[in-house]
């Protein structure tokens, strides 16, 4: 008896520390705040241009590992977010606090600082609010979340003012699609592929996202599910949930990511049969969970990294409209692949800077795990990881921000004429093509006087009706809009377009030639398209002074 009361003694006196230090806390954010009015193009470029991303991991989706001071008064076994709302001490000032302070303005301002354009936004269907926790493990503590919504919002507009695009991760689903902590909850089952209303619940949620980012000008999509166990079941869902975010939001082009249950050929197939839907396969990439990671050294992964990997990317972008992003990766490696190595920093940087020139390169988009954690250690944390095992900077053009002198050089480009000819048809596979930056006050009236300008050379430029074919004008069209595109994503924020085969398909930046571009059906049209990305992208790189 005197052992179970030392016992009560000691847990409420844990719960009473971490009450004297959180559970008093009241946010002030009780009121949902509106988003930015619905931009377009800005809109437009935030979604279709390549992202240097990071996750904002175990900021709205709690996971011990990172945050282990959020689980102190947590209930057992202390691993997931049901756990905290479960536990001791006030859970729900025990979040609000952590949601407030975890991250904040001044994170989104590092980030736009260094060049970081992208963050993904892990949540679970908790952070939607109490409603969408009815019938779920989170029913009895739904009141802890009554401010979610609120602070999810918040977020959104914190990246809105720095300039950062914003892709909404639905990490945890009702029923759980991997039965994984990270979900959630702390039972270890997936029930999402093995219950209609778990999966009526889910389709629910991702309507409401849709219904309520649809218009946000700096979301760059909604992933609908992360990391789920690869059910047979899994691409008629992924179906359904498309289908309830094109009926929920009128844009055709507003960006859905798919992740592929680590079976990049299976998704490839599926995600390239969707075109011209924009939809976005998400592959995952890490060097740490299984028994070949542990034994292969660390220079080992790194050749890996820039062969086969890099050959695996390749072949995906074959396949995809260049629709594959590696939505998480890190500089982790497992202490066996390290122990032979005669200096680890090294071989951790030269690991993880491989897969940050192959995943830049080949892909347009990747975003690192994760931004923060309280043992902020070089593998996982990139606040250590920056200018550590990362570079110092991940702006396109250099190692800070294109400055208005650049801009305007940008803006004066011209397109040399084209010498068309059999050698310029040569077929060509497309890759990323890079562009530059200028501030949203002058981008509209940059834009249309680039495109006034581009036809005033078009005319000055082109062959005379007589002696050019069709197909070599459709090549010429596609050279002109490549070229101006590439000016017109250089003139905002210092952007690349980075899904070059989806935006051939259904994108527009402003007042361009595109009212008559024949698509991207059109073999010689895309090829002169992506010949004049690519030009201009040189010649950018000539006036910032990067080779």
């Amino acid at each position: 008896m005197l052992t179970f009361l030392l016992f009560l003694f000691t847990v409420r006196a844990l719960c009473q520390n971490t009450s004297n230090n959180q559970s008093d806390y009241q946010t002030p954010y009780t009121s949902v705040e509106p988003f930015a009015p619905y931009d377009p193009i800005r809109a437009s470029v935030f979604r279709y241009r390549q992202q240097q991303s990071v996750n904002l991991g175990s900021w709205f989706v709690q996971e011990q590992w990172m945050v282990p001071s959020v689980f102190e008064c947590a209930a057992e076994p202390k691993i997931a977010e049901v756990d905290i709302a479960n536990g001791g001490c006030n859970p729900q000032a025990i979040l609000e606090e952590h949601w407030d302070t975890f991250i904040t303005q001044q994170d989104f301002s590092y980030l736009a600082s260094i060049g970081i354009n992208t963050v993904r936004l892990p949540i679970g269907y908790w952070s939607l609010g109490p409603n969408f926790a009815e019938d779920t493990p989170f029913a009895n503590v739904s009141s802890v979340y009554q401010n979610a919504w609120t602070h999810v919002v918040r977020a959104i507009n914190m990246a809105e003012v720095s300039n950062i695009a914003v892709i909404v991760d639905l990490h945890g689903a009702p029923g759980s699609q991997n039965g994984q902590p990270h979900s959630g909850i702390s039972t270890g089952q997936a029930e999402l592929f093995t219950s209609s209303t778990y999966q009526e619940q889910t389709l629910q949620v991702i309507q409401y996202l849709a219904s309520e980012l649809c218009f946000v000008p700096n979301v760059a999509g909604i992933q609908i599910l992360n990391e789920p166990e690869d059910s047979p079941e899994l691409t008629n869902f992924y179906t359904l949930a498309t289908n309830v975010v094109r009926s929920a939001c009128s844009l055709p082009d507003f960006p859905v990511y798919l992740h592929d249950a680590f079976d990049l050929s299976r998704f490839e197939n599926y995600v390239s049969a969707k075109a011209p839907d924009f939809s976005v396969q998400d592959h995952h990439s890490y060097y740490v969970y299984t028994p070949q990671d542990d034994v292969e050294p660390a220079d080992n992964h790194t050749t890996d990294v820039q062969t086969t990997v890099t050959a695996q990317l390749a072949s995906a972008d074959v396949t995809l409209p260049h629709n594959l992003i590696i939505g998480e990766w890190s500089c982790a490696l497992t202490p066996d692949s390290m122990k032979n190595e005669s200096d680890p920093q090294q071989a951790r940087r030269k690991f993880c800077m491989a897969q940050y020139a192959a995943y830049t390169r080949d892909t347009p988009g990747n975003s690192f795990w994760s931004y923060k954690k309280e043992d902020c250690d070089p593998d996982w944390c990139f606040l250590n990881a920056v200018n550590n095992s990362l570079p110092s900077s991940f702006f396109p053009y250099g190692s800070g921000p294109i400055t208005s002198a650049h801009s305007h050089l940008i803006e004066l480009l011209e397109p040399e004429a084209l010498i068309l000819s059999t050698s310029k048809l040569v077929p060509r596979r497309d890759q990323i093509s890079f562009i530059s930056n200028e501030a949203l006050s002058r981008y509209r009236h940059r834009s249309h006087a680039i495109a006034h300008r581009r036809q005033y050379s078009r005319d000055s430029i082109s062959s005379p009706p007589s002696t050019i074919s069709p197909e070599m004008k459709s090549y010429q069209d596609g050279y002109q809009e490549g070229f101006v595109t590439a000016q017109k994503f250089a003139l905002y924020d210092g952007s690349k377009l980075g899904f070059v085969g989806q935006y051939l398909w259904t994108g527009s930046i402003g007042a361009s030639v595109s009212s008559r571009r024949p698509g991207a059906s059109s073999y010689l049209y895309r090829q002169g398209f992506v010949q004049g990305l690519r030009d201009a992208e040189e010649k950018i790189s000539e006036i910032v002074g990067q080779p």
